[in-house]
């Protein structure tokens, strides 16, 4: 059984006052100004949770590859409000997540869809957005896995966003433009090497030969 809050329920004698407020045009339009004030002052934003296209992979610093699909790795949404009076990028601690996590579609791609933040205002304007990942072993939250030095994580850059309008009519979700590729690496961990290429090889194998030959013939 639905129940409302006290705020919501109404006295017979209070509806009928209501109701007679509202059949004066001023006090009509004094209504709805207040109650476009509250639609602004709780205003929200949709941003699309995805990479696709952005050539900004989740890549494991263990491997030397992307990070592999499933639920290996998680990301998470972070936002900030943007304030135009201080344009600048907020303390990343101040973030916090939006919506649920997502797992990786392919290797380094995550497309997780749309997330809604609050405190936009106007609705469908700017905010700042950030996106972190991590090993899902070590928990379900990027915090949870930060107490861990065992665990795989990483965050991408801060950037701003244009959000979308929820409406209604609702507007298209945000691009997570100029977000930057995540590496994944662990508390202390140097940086994997990456092993050179059988190409690679051939080509200094080349040069090498190249070298000795022309040492030969000047000697």
């Amino acid at each position: 059984m639905k129940t409302w809050p006290l705020t919501f329920i109404l006295r017979v004698s209070d509806a009928r006052s209501l109701f007679g407020f509202l059949r004066c045009p001023k006090e009509s339009l004094v209504l709805a100004i207040a109650m476009l004030a509250t639609s602004e002052l709780y205003g929200q934003g949709t941003v699309n949770l995805s990479n696709i296209g952005l050539n900004a992979p989740v890549y494991n610093s263990a491997t030397c590859l992307n990070a592999v699909a499933g639920t290996a790795f998680s990301v998470a949404l972070y936002f900030a409000p943007y304030d135009p009076l201080n344009p600048v990028p907020p303390n990343p601690a101040t973030l916090t997540q939006v919506g649920a996590s997502a797992n990786l579609v392919v290797p380094g791609t995550y497309n997780g869809g749309s997330r809604t933040a609050s405190n936009i205002t106007p609705p469908g304007s700017l905010g700042w957005f950030q996106v972190k990942a991590w090993e899902t072993a070590f928990g379900t939250t990027y915090e949870q896995a930060q107490t861990n030095p065992a665990a795989l994580i990483g965050t991408s850059n801060i950037i701003l966003v244009l959000t979308g309008d929820p409406g209604p009519p609702p507007t298209i979700p945000g691009i997570l433009t100029g977000i930057s590729g995540i590496t994944l690496a662990a508390v202390g961990t140097p940086p994997c090497v990456p092993e050179a290429s059988p190409v690679m090889l051939g080509f200094l194998g080349v040069a090498l030969l190249s070298l000795l030959r022309a040492k030969n013939q000047s000697s």
